[in-house]
């Protein structure tokens, strides 16, 4: 066979596999900021509301990509080190927002193990939950460490239609149920799924971290960064969990997380800065996007525009130069390939 038919053969399987990357005219940058963006909603006008990593500020950014703060964490949070990371919206007034403090003792992330022990710490207490009211931007603690909860590093919260919320935590290797009313929490799964013992193949020896709910909400779905693969979690008659299953593998260390209406998956892998659509029975999967075509660098979170998607860059591996890093990145989505 000639060298022509040879790359036309391959050409074409990759095609009907769904493996050709979006090309990189198909994504812009909607804004970028001074601080690296991690959780990323839907505000229900064409914009979205976004936390920024470092800084604990959250902000609001219009569909035109203007930016204004509406909230900052160190107004409860202090000087105290850390993430500030995933971050969901109740549709009203109220944004819930991830952090995760670091300790002194087990600096993070200066090593990979996303230092465990960190977790017996007494002295942190600041990681947990936050609610900002959008209507005066004031920021109050939900559930933290100060409570007594285990908090490891809480991580990708998402609100469910009765008010409560589930919230993974990545170095726990676990999802926690939280009432915001009664500021309680209950350790909902730490399905054995989620643990990649001492057989990481990502190099993190981390959990479940990106979230969504199904449609009916007769499952939490999630992604996971130490044995990358995308599992579903049943939600039993009496709101406990069910045993986890793997929907799909193959991929590498996993963050972000989202389900469309027609309950096709969106995943984000931030090692090789890779967006991939997936179907619902998760046999079939086309990538959208790749940092040799598209501004992509540590994609973290995704959401859903008016007709687009977008991520979070926070570039944790430096794979965006300056003048595109701590950027939001969106393209338009197509006609599906299935």
């Amino acid at each position: 066979m000639s060298r022509c038919l040879v790359f036309l053969s391959v050409f074409l399987l990759s095609m009907s596999s769904g493996l050709v990357p979006a090309a990189a005219s198909e994504w812009r940058i909607l804004a970028q900021f001074d601080d690296a963006p991690e959780g990323l909603v839907a505000d229900g006008k064409g914009g979205f509301y976004v936390s920024l990593f470092h800084s604990g500020h959250v902000m609001q950014v219009a569909k035109d990509g203007t930016v204004r703060k509406v909230a900052d964490l160190r107004t409860v949070i202090g000087s105290a080190k850390g993430s500030t990371v995933g971050i969901d919206w109740d549709g009203a007034d109220k944004l819930y927002v991830a952090f995760s403090e670091y300790s002194k003792r087990f600096p993070w992330p200066a090593k990979a193990k996303l230092s465990v022990e960190a977790c017996g710490d007494a002295t942190v207490t600041r990681s947990g939950l936050y609610a900002v009211s959008l209507s005066t931007g004031t920021v109050e603690p939900v559930v933290t460490r100060a409570d007594g909860y285990p908090f490891c590093f809480p991580d990708d919260p998402v609100i469910a239609s009765d008010g409560s919320i589930y919230l993974s935590d990545l170095s726990l290797q676990a999802i926690w149920k939280i009432d915001p009313k009664e500021k309680s929490a209950v350790l909902w799964s730490k399905d054995p799924l989620f643990s990649p013992g001492d057989k990481s193949l990502s190099g993190y020896p981390v959990g479940v971290n990106g979230i969504a709910l199904a449609g009916d909400e007769s499952a939490l779905f999630g992604v996971t960064g130490g044995i990358p693969m995308l599992v579903k979690v049943p939600i039993n008659a009496d709101g406990s969990a069910g045993k986890a299953e793997m929907l799909t593998f193959g991929y590498d260390n996993m963050d972000g997380l989202e389900v469309d209406a027609e309950g096709n998956f969106y995943l984000t892998e931030t090692l090789r800065s890779e967006i991939w659509k997936v179907s619902p029975d998760a046999r079939k999967r086309e990538q959208l996007g790749n940092p040799l075509q598209a501004p992509l660098g540590a994609p973290a979170s995704l959401a859903f525009g008016a007709e687009d998607i977008c991520v979070t860059n926070l570039n944790f591996f430096k794979h965006l130069p300056e003048e595109k890093a701590n950027s939001i990145a969106c393209r338009k989505l197509g006609a599906p390939l299935w």
